[in-house]
């Protein structure tokens, strides 16, 4: 384990970052409001950046909701990478997402479709980013091959980057799979009240003292946020219970020190259940969402490895 990392696990463990996660519901949703109202995307600021590194940024709306397609040149590639970010449902995206997103444009070739997908802090449930996701991905088909798509997600993003083909799977397979999907720090939101649900709750507890950013606390109340009192298939709650029948290669990535990292094994028996083509590439001692981070060797190393990945 690098020096750098070591000193940023125990800076932010130190910070008390956890304690973040302890909020009830209506604290988080009151947090997710402050946040979403500093973090304005500057569109005109992003465009002068594009023609300053000599790219192309074209935004769009889907449904309302705004598109961004990072491209090298005017016509789109024979290529592309659909970005989900994360931040568990309810806050947005930042310098980091940007950063990579330009990134993966600039190493790989293909276009990056980047969506500002509906956040469930704006008094909406989770039924409509799973909506509004799907759309962008039917898009998305109607201009590359769906072979040629790569799918990358992290934390809430990572499951949607699975959850929109397990809804897809689930409306009878209306669209192509796409080529490959790499999901960084996917989970679930399981209803831990149910028997079936006891035994991860209690593994996702047992890495908790591990774990320097999430407490699994909540899990319980990210339920009661993206759900409310909808009847939600259950895939959009917990994508270890969807249908990954025909799945394309997927990439799950995990620090082995985040609580997240127990849902693993249950996405290895739900991949292996429907011989679905996968792989979990785990960093040892490695935080939540590690391969979104530079700053340390691990990070980098991982970013760069799925770069590569998205190359192919």
């Amino acid at each position: 384990m690098s020096l750098t990392y070591k000193i940023a696990s125990t800076t932010v463990r130190l910070a008390g970052v956890k304690k973040m996660f302890l909020k009830n519901k209506e604290e988080m949703l009151e947090y997710a409001k402050k946040e979403n109202a500093k973090a304005v995307f500057d569109l005109y600021k992003a465009k002068k950046r594009a023609k300053r590194k000599k790219y192309y940024l074209i935004a769009r709306k889907v449904m309302g909701y705004r598109l961004l397609s990072y491209q090298k040149n005017e016509d789109p590639a024979e290529g592309a990478v659909l970005y989900f970010f994360g931040g568990g449902m309810i806050t947005p995206p930042d310098k980091l997402d940007f950063a990579l997103a330009e990134r993966i444009m600039e190493q790989t070739g293909k276009d990056l479709w980047f969506l500002f997908y509906p956040l469930c802090s704006e008094d909406l449930k989770v039924d409509k980013t799973y909506e509004v996701c799907f759309e962008t991905y039917r898009l998305m088909t109607e201009t590359y091959k769906a072979e040629n798509i790569s799918v990358l997600g992290f934390s809430s993003g990572a499951g949607l980057a699975l959850g929109i083909f397990l809804h897809n799977n689930a409306l009878g397979r209306p669209l192509p799979m796409a080529g490959k999907i790499i999901s960084v720090s996917p989970g679930g939101l399981p209803d831990v009240s149910l028997e079936e649900n006891k035994e991860v709750w209690e593994k996702l507890n047992a890495l908790n003292h591990k774990d320097i950013m999430i407490e699994p606390t909540y899990f319980k109340t990210a339920r009661e946020i993206v759900k409310g009192d909808e009847d939600l298939p259950e895939y959009m709650l917990d994508g270890t219970k969807g249908d990954f029948s025909d799945f394309p290669k997927t990439y799950f990535y995990y620090g082995g020190n985040e609580c997240l990292y127990a849902f693993a094994e249950y996405f290895k028996k739900a991949m292996e259940k429907y011989k679905a083509p996968y792989k979990i590439i785990v960093g040892e001692g490695m935080c939540h969402c590690y391969p979104l981070l530079r700053f340390f060797r691990e990070g980098r190393q991982a970013q760069d490895e799925i770069i590569e990945i998205l190359k192919s």
